[in-house]
């Protein structure tokens, strides 16, 4: 495994790093905006006693560190959600995604692939492997033989170029979709959802950030800069509203490619949830599988939270956080 000495960068952590904390593990950082002092982390490779294992859902998540660190576990005024909020006090590494394939050199055959995949990227980007990281159980030195090739790029500004880059890859047979034969994956990686896996198959096989690469399974996300993001930490006060089931039409699409991500929306019609409902005019998520997950004119059904922000008095739904939380293509969906 490789070892992290440093101490926490000056450097804010943003999503695609890892934190560790002692009695804790290794976290997995969310988004690009932060509490003062802290910084949301969901625990994603506990260590006790030196062995380290692998926590796969929010659930499991929380459960963990009420555990292990109960006060870490705040509510958030800006996002109006309990989240697990760890003191800057309490990391002692901060690892960072980014650059690393500028910075380091394949130790294995993921970390040769993924290394591969993402020089090809930059290449047809013409985007700098600075602005190109390396995620998920690599980062740590915790893959295995099977593990995926998980990147990341930075900057709003470099992301046009990153999905015409993988457009050309696919049509040139670079990549490749996911199909059935890669269900099992699939079905591991969204084992917390309640949405049926020949759904995410239908979704997850048209995403130009998901696919494989010589046989192996890998997944990118695009994240903003934190000075990028479009929601600066403050600027709004969300508060639940209850849940929702909507059908909408998707209006914009612009920052569906990014985690967190969001789309802008029409709502057609209220199948559950409260009248208000019909004056959303967002879906937002902070999760990398919502990406991609529809085009601007598509029709859409679509469960989670609705919100309210007592600053803008907008509303919208919030995805992510529940299992029964989708948003899904209306005309192509088997899920009630």
């Amino acid at each position: 495994m490789m070892k992290h000495n440093n101490p926490i960068s000056m450097n804010t952590p943003i999503e695609g790093d890892y934190i560790y904390s002692r009695g804790v593990g290794y976290l997995a950082v969310k988004g690009v905006i932060h509490p003062p002092q802290r910084i949301v982390a969901y625990p994603k490779y506990p260590e006790h006693k030196g062995i380290i294992t692998k926590i796969s859902s929010i659930e499991e998540a929380y459960a963990y560190l009420r555990e292990r660190m109960p006060e870490a576990i705040l509510f958030d005024d800006h996002s109006g959600q309990v989240l697990p909020q760890i003191p800057i006090e309490k990391i002692t590494r901060h690892v960072s995604a980014k650059a690393w394939f500028k910075n380091n050199r394949p130790t294995d055959e993921v970390t040769r692939l993924s290394a591969e995949l993402a020089e090809m990227i930059s290449r047809y980007s013409g985007i700098d492997l600075e602005a190109v990281g390396l995620t998920g159980s690599a980062l740590l030195g915790l893959q295995k033989p099977t593990s995926d090739i998980d990147l990341v790029f930075y900057s709003m500004k470099n992301a046009p170029a990153v999905i015409d880059a993988l457009s050309t890859m696919r049509k040139e047979g670079k990549t490749r979709p996911v199909d059935i034969l890669h269900s099992h994956d699939i079905a591991t990686k969204r084992s917390d959802s309640a949405v049926t896996l020949e759904d995410w198959i239908k979704h997850e096989s048209r995403k130009l950030l998901y696919g494989t690469y010589r046989g192996v399974v890998y997944s990118a996300k695009v994240v903003p800069l934190p000075e990028e993001y479009w929601e600066p930490y403050g600027s709004a006060m969300w508060r639940e509203f209850g849940r929702a089931v909507l059908v909408a039409e998707v209006t914009d699409d612009s920052y569906s490619i990014y985690t967190p991500n969001m789309y802008g929306i029409r709502v057609i019609e209220i199948i559950r949830g409260p009248e208000e409902g019909y004056r959303c005019r967002a879906v937002a998520s902070f999760r990398s599988r919502f990406a991609e997950q529809a085009r601007s004119g598509e029709v859409v059904k679509i469960s989670g939270r609705l919100e309210y922000d007592l600053k803008s008095k907008n509303y919208r739904i919030f995805i992510g956080n529940h299992r029964d939380d989708y948003i899904l293509r209306h005309d192509n969906t088997t899920h009630d």
